[in-house]
């Protein structure tokens, strides 16, 4: 944006807020995907009134598999097909003091005794086949959660549909939920910047952690590795637990045998959760 006028085609807008006002133009990116459509209607007026010019040269910001292999991360992949350097970029996102004050009144109501942790159920969904693959041992994940649970003020987020989005795997124990899409994405990145540990499984809760500088512990099935995620934990600590034989081929085949090492990951996990809450305790302190 130093060099040229910049048009981005999402369904978002407040993600690229900052952005934005150094000059970008976000333009509404049709999709059938139900949730960032859903938001993306929220912020229809929010949206660039004017078109890039016919002309404009154009790039795609996409990825595949092979290049995430070679590259060990998503982010090293779309850096090298837009010719960025890896070394320098950066996602992560400043969060507003409009966003937090909404945040903080919302764990105010809650009178949370303990640090917050931000959970994400495992579910899976018609619109991607590959949540079957992609999501942990339901079991094993289960109880890494559940060695954490009570050292933790547990919000759990989803955003579910009856026949379109729906949980898999053993009910969790949590203090607070959001599962019907409650909350927009605004509250989602304060609350997530002001929680000590984010607890889920690969997407976009890895990368928002990461983002907004809260510690993130991920566990993984099959489809893809912990490196996927690996040029976040520049930005704040990560912990990627995958199964005892991991595999990282991109497939929606379930078939893998995802077994954890439970053991082993319960007392990284806990070591892991010590160092979060210090890390939190640090940063509410300045």
């Amino acid at each position: 944006m130093a060099r040229h006028d910049v048009w981005l085609e999402s369904s978002w807008v407040a993600p690229y807020w900052d952005l934005i006002g150094q000059g970008l133009k976000v333009l509404r990116k049709p999709t059938p995907l139900r949730t960032q459509n859903k938001n993306a209607d929220r912020e229809a007026k929010l949206f660039a009134a004017t078109a890039a010019p016919a002309n404009a040269p154009t790039r795609q910001v996409w990825y595949r598999p092979e290049e995430v292999r070679r590259h060990q991360s998503v982010l090293g992949a779309m850096c090298a097909g837009m010719a960025c350097d890896l070394a320098v970029a950066d996602f992560r996102l400043p969060i507003p003091k409009a966003w937090l004050d909404r945040a903080d009144a919302l764990i105010a109501s809650w009178n949370a005794p303990k640090p917050i942790m931000i959970y994400r159920p495992l579910i899976e969904r018609t619109e991607w086949s590959g949540c079957a693959a992609r999501n942990p041992d339901h079991a094993d994940y289960a109880a890494l959660f559940s060695s954490l649970r009570d050292r933790f003020f547990v919000v759990s987020l989803a955003d579910l549909e009856d026949g379109k989005e729906w949980m898999v795997g053993r009910p969790a124990q949590y203090d607070v939920c959001f599962h019907q899409g409650e909350l927009d994405f605004e509250i989602i990145a304060a609350l997530v910047s002001r929680a000590a540990l984010v607890f889920c499984s690969p997407g976009f809760a890895v990368i928002l952690g990461q983002a907004v500088e809260t510690p993130v512990i991920c566990t993984f099935g099959r489809y893809e590795r912990a490196y996927s995620f690996s040029a976040g934990a520049r930005f704040s600590p990560y912990l990627g637990i995958e199964p005892i034989n991991p595999c990282d081929d991109f497939r929606h085949d379930d078939s893998h045998d995802k077994t954890i090492d439970l053991a082993d990951a319960i007392s990284r996990v806990a070591v892991f959760a010590d160092a979060a809450a210090e890390h939190h305790a640090s940063r509410a302190t300045g």
